[in-house]
């Protein structure tokens, strides 16, 4: 059985239940939509309901209906990583790494384009767009391309070398943009409403969001359906926090999981609005960022999202963190060196906050955390090695080897 078991997009200020059309805000208040699946048929038939590999396994719990609209890249399937020495340094019983970095253009965006051009497809769309600071544009025009879709990418002036590159090749329509995300999405998001193209950006569109569930939905199927006590998800507007606490109390509603994890929300300190909030015990104040080395972590104004986050950890009693540059990159560093994961500054930044609270003793070490990785390295533009090479006789050979191994 691979049929979608969505029912409805209900707001989630007032309630309010919308049919599967292609909507962005609720009609009666404005708030925001999430998608409602026949929860009675998740109980009744289990996980036996997943069949198949990959991102469209979890169909019944994804909103696109019609198999010839489940276009995919192989995306999917990534692995939950058991990291014991770097758990060792950090002092905790378990640690294991979600990384998403083997997507098909390297990144946790893959699993959202796969349903945003999926819906698209589904609406009878003829363009995409999205703005983006460098993995959602490479993402959606990969997916577009895949689906024979032109798509408009807005990338940021200082996204890096290789996800420009990728931008390019996969679509016609590169657009560069000056200043950061928050400068250009509010104007973008007025062209939304012209339906002139596809919305593929984060801010509002339900189906879009829905492919990242899929993450809480196979870390919870590589755990034995057992989830570890913690998990730690990267915000910038807050989808992917978003849709991995969604995933995780769907399951327990069916009775697929005993409990959902506590969830930990990761920011760049250069661009942490909700974790201020979070802290002050406030609304979102939206702030005027600059650059960051987690890229994709670049919003100061997560609008309706970020305020989305932080009920939701609110509810949960969740927590909230956030790492500097210079920390991100020593993370990245490290778990380059201790485990052999090379991945981004933005997918290394939940890893970062984690140590962060864990030295500030505000986590238990005693339980079992997962973090999610969100970007392979292969992405990321860094000073490389020297390329001066080296001249060697049998003798000074020897004498290195022996020397580094000592």
């Amino acid at each position: 059985m691979n049929d979608s078991l969505a029912q409805s997009l209900t707001c989630i200020e007032c309630g309010a239940a919308h049919p599967l059309t292609y909507r962005l805000e609720c009609e009666r208040c404005r708030g925001l939509l999430e998608l409602r699946y026949d929860v009675s048929r998740l109980q009744k038939d289990g996980p036996a309901l997943l069949t198949g590999s990959g991102l469209w396994r979890y169909a019944p719990v994804l909103p696109i209906s019609d198999p010839a609209h489940r276009l995919t890249l192989g995306e999917g399937g990534t692995p939950l990583l058991d990291c014991p020495r770097l758990a060792a340094e950090l002092g905790v019983r378990r640690l294991l790494l979600k990384f998403d970095g083997p997507n098909p253009t390297g990144t946790v965006k893959d699993r959202s384009s796969a349903t945003a051009v999926a819906a698209a497809l589904r609406f009878g769309y003829r363009a995409t767009s999205v703005v983006s600071s460098g993995n959602a544009g490479s993402s959606i025009a990969a997916y577009s391309a895949r689906a024979g879709l032109p798509s408009l990418i807005f990338a940021y002036e200082r996204a890096s070398a290789p996800k420009l590159l990728h931008m390019a090749a996969t679509t016609a329509n590169l657009i560069i943009y000056k200043g950061v995300y928050d400068d250009l999405i509010t104007i973008w998001d007025r062209l939304v409403e012209e339906r002139l193209f596809f919305d593929c950006g984060a801010s509002r569109n339900a189906y879009k969001q829905e492919g990242k569930k899929t993450l809480a939905y196979e870390i919870a199927e590589q755990t034995g359906w057992a989830p570890p006590d913690v998990v730690v998800a990267p915000v910038a507007v807050g989808e992917t926090f978003i849709a991995t606490a969604r995933g995780f109390r769907e399951m327990h509603e069916a009775g697929w999981i005993a409990r959902a994890p506590l969830m930990v929300a990761a920011q760049a300190t250069r661009a942490n609005a909700v974790a201020r909030a979070f802290r002050d015990g406030t609304a979102i104040t939206p702030l005027k960022i600059g650059y960051t080395v987690a890229e994709g972590l670049a919003a100061g104004d997560p609008g309706k999202k970020g305020a989305w986050v932080l009920r939701l950890l609110r509810e949960g009693k969740g927590l909230v963190g956030d790492a500097e540059d210079d920390e991100i990159l020593a993370t990245q560093r490290r778990l380059a060196r201790v485990e052999g994961i090379w991945a981004g500054p933005t997918g290394v930044a939940t890893l970062a906050v984690l140590a962060g609270l864990l030295a500030q003793k505000r986590l238990d070490p005693g339980q079992t955390f997962c973090a999610i990785i969100s970007e392979t390295g292969l992405k990321t533009e860094a000073e490389p090695p020297s390329r001066t090479g080296v001249a060697f006789d049998y003798d000074t050979l020897r004498r290195l080897v022996t020397e580094r191994l000592a």
